[in-house]
């Protein structure tokens, strides 16, 4: 006989599990933030010990570790010790797979208290920082640990989908690079090793200087590669061939977005290619994964930093109002597409 399926759950029930889903992020948080993931990298251990590696209270790290085991973070094994899982081992500091500083800054103090202002940015249409009169990015420039922890979770995404852009435009004929607002430059090193006739250059803020030097030394780039200090709404970036700027105008409204690109315009030559690196936002949303990965980056652009995900109508309408006209759309096999764009 089968097995009968189990009843559906009520309409009523399903709003209280999305509305009480606040625990996930937090709970991924405190294993992130209290290094969890690392005291467990060698294997099982009881909830006491892990907790007196970590610093914490046994009974309620206990409680932690069972939270983390639903999450599928961790299993707990038959003499009641704690493992970690694979998907886990993401919250490690020291993997090629790690995503704990990403976990430690989305699921942290700042972002998370922005949220809670949802209501003020929907009615007001402004960010949060906006309605605290400073700016978007203020405290992570004068935090150094919180600069090291955006930009290391920048990293983290970025390795991830590098490889992808790489192999999915043609940077052949192309002699030099620069990645606009590349932070530690983490999108490079995959592009420079498909090309080895390219050499590359990130442009962004003096405080990235030493993350990416560290990262060109780390990927064997460092001696096509190189650090130039600006930003990249008051300073020039170096004259190349091509423009990488990805995941940066989705940080900010229409104005500044083409602001930003008209930096790049000043530097470009006649023959330069603007290279926005981006999701897309289809004109009619759905339900699937991706959609879900645009729409809760979007309501965050909205919240923390007052920028948007955008349409593909919406990338051309700012990339031309910067002096550029959009010549394709290159999906890529992540979730990101190269827009290519050059002077108008």
């Amino acid at each position: 006989m089968s097995q009968q399926s189990a009843p559906p759950i009520p309409l009523p029930f399903q709003i209280s599990r999305m509305v009480t889903s606040y625990w996930v992020p937090q709970a991924l948080h405190v294993a992130a933030e209290l290094g969890v993931a690392d005291v467990l990298a060698d294997g099982p251990k009881q909830a006491a010990d892990v907790a007196r590696a970590v610093g914490a209270n046994p009974g309620a790290l206990h409680r932690l570790l069972r939270a983390l085991t639903v999450l599928e973070v961790c299993t707990q094994t038959d003499d009641g010790a704690f493992a970690l899982t694979p998907l886990g081992a993401c919250l490690r500091s020291d993997t090629s797979d790690s995503v704990r500083a990403w976990v430690l800054m989305v699921a942290g103090e700042r972002v998370w208290a922005s949220w809670g202002r949802l209501v003020d940015c929907v009615r007001t249409g402004d960010s949060v920082p906006k309605q605290n009169g400073v700016g978007a990015f203020d405290g992570i420039a004068a935090d150094g640990e919180a600069g090291a922890v955006f930009n290391q979770s920048m990293v983290q995404l970025t390795r991830h989908l590098a490889p992808a852009v790489a192999a999915a435009y043609d940077f052949s004929g192309l002699r030099t690079i620069v990645d606009v607002g590349g932070g530690y430059g983490a999108l490079l090193p995959p592009i420079l090793k498909a090309n080895p006739e390219l050499r590359g250059a990130v442009f962004d803020l003096p405080h990235c200087r030493d993350g990416a030097l560290a990262l060109f030394r780390k990927t064997g780039i460092a001696d096509r590669c190189q650090f130039v200090a600006g930003s990249f709404f008051e300073d020039t970036p170096p004259r190349a061939d091509a423009y990488l700027v990805k995941s940066v105008i989705h940080d900010w409204d229409d104005e500044r977005s083409t602001a930003l690109l008209r930096t790049v315009r000043k530097a470009a030559h006649e023959r330069s290619r603007l290279l926005v690196v981006e999701p897309i936002v289809p004109e009619r949303m759905g339900s699937t994964p991706f959609h879900a990965m645009l729409a809760s980056s979007d309501l965050n652009m909205m919240v923390v930093t007052g920028g948007r995900e955008r349409t593909e109508a919406e990338f051309r309408q700012v990339i031309e109002a910067a002096g550029f006209h959009v010549t394709r759309v290159v999906p890529t096999p992540a979730t990101m597409s190269v827009i290519e764009a050059t002077p108008a």
